[in-house]
């Protein structure tokens, strides 16, 4: 079925590729070995644990670098993480929050958790997608469908490009990041065989603040589009300082968020203080 948002059509994304619970992990050497999620309060970590899940929201994206006609930006729903080194972690969790959530990277892996891919905009490769774009969005529906999996092959790879620099809406202003340093990797859901309203792609007129709430609202009901994960593939939990540890302790034995007595000591252990840390960074 074909999502329409006005110049722009869009095919859900494809099932995600089947994972293999036993395949080998090579470990990174320049790269963490770890996916962190930053946020910029204590209650969205709290909810992170207790529902043992990320829920993706929808977020807006600049794409005016691919100069497609009569598209600069789309909103669709994801959630972000950075495999940056602890010791080099100051400067993203300034922008993000200095409260953290870090899964193994192995473990993320075989989610299907994607790195994203960084454009050059004066690229050969930027031309050449952004002339087969072009083309695609100005085909007749009839065509469309008749190429959909090159449509939705160009789709899904454009829903995990950003340009090496750019914009980026930040609390309802606009600032210029180097987006290459933040090693980003991003997780969409599935929206394929989900009996849901929720679009892929936000209408180019509904792309708003207020909308990207409702339909994040919307996700938040349907926990089957959430990214779940067991407590053994929590690597760190970061929060800012020692009162805010001290808070985030007594909520998880306050609720009782391990399954048995091993997980947990073993929770407990992941937590760490922002401010201790940066003191040795």
């Amino acid at each position: 079925m074909v999502q329409q948002t006005s110049d722009l059509k869009v095919l859900k994304i494809s099932k995600a590729p089947e994972t293999n619970e036993q395949a080998d992990f090579l470990p990174s050497k320049q790269s963490a070995n770890v996916l962190f999620k930053f946020m910029d309060r204590l209650e969205y970590l709290k909810q992170i644990l207790v529902n043992k899940a990320i829920m993706p929201r929808y977020y807006e994206e600049k794409v005016d670098y691919l100069k497609i006609d009569g598209i600069d930006k789309i909103a669709f729903p994801m959630t972000c993480f950075c495999d940056i080194h602890l010791n080099r972690l100051i400067y993203h969790m300034k922008n993000y929050g200095y409260y953290g959530i870090g899964l193994e990277k192995n473990w993320g892996i075989r989610q299907g958790i994607q790195p994203i891919h960084y454009i050059n905009q004066y690229s050969h490769l930027r031309k050449d997608f952004s002339e087969i774009l072009n083309i695609m969005f100005k085909m007749r529906d009839e065509d469309r469908i008749k190429y959909n999996s090159y449509h939705n092959h160009l789709l899904h790879s454009l829903f995990y490009m950003k340009p090496i620099e750019g914009q980026m809406i930040t609390k309802g202003i606009y600032e210029k990041r180097n987006f290459h340093d933040e090693k980003e990797w991003r997780f969409i859901p599935n929206l394929e065989n989900v009996d849901t309203e929720l679009p892929l792609v936000i209408d180019l007129e509904q792309m708003n603040p207020k909308s990207y709430q409702a339909y994040s609202q919307g996700i938040s009901q349907r926990s089957e589009l959430w990214l779940h994960f067991e407590l053994r593939a929590i690597k760190y939990i970061i929060v800012k300082d020692q009162e805010e540890r001290k808070e985030l302790i007594d909520f998880i034995i306050n609720e009782k968020l391990w399954e048995a007595e091993d997980e947990k000591y073993m929770l407990l252990s992941k937590i760490m203080v922002f401010n201790e840390l940066r003191e040795d960074w």
